[in-house]
């Protein structure tokens, strides 16, 4: 009986997002004119539902005694290799799941005020939508193939959302730029998950500890943790972030507060039987968080304007999750996870409101607030302290480091087509016929 009725919630859990979806997405072509009520009513349904259904889920869980599964069929079988929606409601699942639904259907009620009459209300929801699909793919996914179709679909709504305001160039270039960040690390991400296959004929998450020592199961591992750096904005990729706030509000409060930016740590814990094999990765984990985090503490204390900082604040936190990760500490990674993306969005959604309540503070002090206490860098020489700030200013220089490192590699390739080209038109030209050969006669 218990079984049965949490086979039920958790099915209803996991389909009621993307029932909002497919119901948005078929009113763009339906109903255009849709009010926007409406179009709010749809997804607050649908996030309500779905949250309320994990909720259940999780009370019911300790009477189960293992975590539930919920299998949705199978969607595709080639050759041997078959895709299955497959899906599992353990603890760190409901964790990000409820998470993610209750995140999503915070910002969704904020938005539908933030974005009144704008032209792409609809839009906006349509990819918050696509959002919520992705991470609780993320959350609840048996096997790496799945857990990677819901990091695309996090990683093109968030491209698409940066680009919001596509009327002007910067979003558009903006978007365009952290959608080939999240591209090149996903690289990564799928050739580990193929060598996978090709190593164990599986990608199940469950079975990932029981891949044989060796260096193939290394490169798989450092793959993964490769393809996390994307979403987490980890050093290098750290550029992508600060431009990622030309989004509205909203989206950069649940992208990059919330929910796509801890999508990196989690799966890092997601395949930490793999990393428990292999120590020298996990010292990798650390030490990449360690950089991470100093790196975005020391840029962010020089931003001008409150969604960078905080959106930098988030990146230090995040590295800091990736040493929880690297040490084994899950349970201390996903406590952090939950309480800094709930904390996160709320101040992203509070940003606006920044200068009204830094004027609210001062009337109740009765003067302005006094100056916070000294900071470790009191500590340096004054010239060292200058020269930091400076590096800090630069943001590290990474992104001048990435550009080049872009050009070394497409500058010979750009040649390459320049010369195919001219090769081409060499032999496109029409040959002048030769000298005392018979003209065509023209009837």
């Amino acid at each position: 009986m218990v079984a049965t009725l949490a086979s039920t919630l958790g099915f209803i859990a996991l389909t009621a997002a993307p029932a909002a979806l497919l119901v948005l997405a078929l009113s763009l072509l339906l109903a255009p004119e849709m009010p926007e009520r409406r179009v709010h009513q749809i997804v607050a349904t649908g996030l309500s539902v779905g949250l309320a259904c994990t909720l259940a889920v999780a009370v019911l869980q300790p009477l189960l005694g293992v975590p539930l599964s919920v299998d949705l069929g199978q969607v595709l079988a080639v050759r041997g290799y078959h895709l299955d929606l497959g899906f599992v409601l353990d603890g760190p699942a409901l964790t990000l799941l409820a998470l993610d639904l209750a995140l999503c259907g915070l910002v969704g009620l904020f938005s539908a005020r933030y974005l009144h009459q704008e032209a792409g209300f609809r839009r906006f929801y349509v990819l918050l939508m696509l959002l919520a699909v992705g991470v609780s793919v993320i959350a609840t996914a048996r096997g790496l193939d799945l857990l990677f179709a819901g990091w695309e679909l996090v990683g093109l709504s968030s491209a698409l959302l940066i680009a919001f305001f596509h009327q002007r160039p910067d979003p558009v270039a903006h978007g365009l730029r952290a959608y080939a960040v999240y591209r090149t690390t996903d690289v990564g991400l799928l050739l580990g998950l193929v060598l996978l296959h090709h190593l164990a004929g599986s990608a199940e998450l469950a079975r990932l500890g029981e891949l044989p020592l060796g260096p193939e199961s290394w490169l798989i591992a450092g793959l993964l943790v490769f393809g996390a750096m994307g979403k987490g904005a980890s050093v290098p990729f750290t550029g992508w972030l600060p431009r990622a706030m030309e989004g509205p509000t909203p989206s950069s409060a649940i992208f990059y507060g919330a929910l796509s930016i801890h999508a990196s740590p989690f799966l890092l814990l997601r395949i930490q039987p793999l990393l428990d094999s292999h120590v020298a990765l996990r010292v990798a984990v650390v030490v990449i968080g360690l950089v991470t985090a100093l790196h975005a503490s020391m840029v962010g204390r020089v931003q001008a304007d409150i969604k960078t900082s905080l959106g930098y604040a988030s990146v230090a936190q995040v590295g800091l999750i990736w040493i929880w990760a690297g040490l084994g500490w899950e349970h201390l990674a996903l406590a952090h996870i939950a309480g800094h993306a709930s904390l996160r969005t709320w101040q992203l959604l509070r940003a606006p409101n920044l200068l009204h309540d830094r004027h609210h503070l001062s009337t109740l002090l009765g003067g302005e607030p006094g100056r916070a206490g000294l900071h470790l860098e009191r500590l340096l020489p004054r010239s060292l302290e200058r020269r930091l700030y400076a590096v800090s200013l630069e943001r590290w220089f990474l992104d001048e480091l990435l550009d080049g490192v872009l050009r070394a590699v497409f500058g010979p390739l750009r040649a390459l087509d320049r010369l195919d080209q001219r090769w081409g038109e060499t032999l496109d030209t029409p040959t002048p016929p030769a000298l005392g050969a018979p003209k065509e006669v023209t009837r």
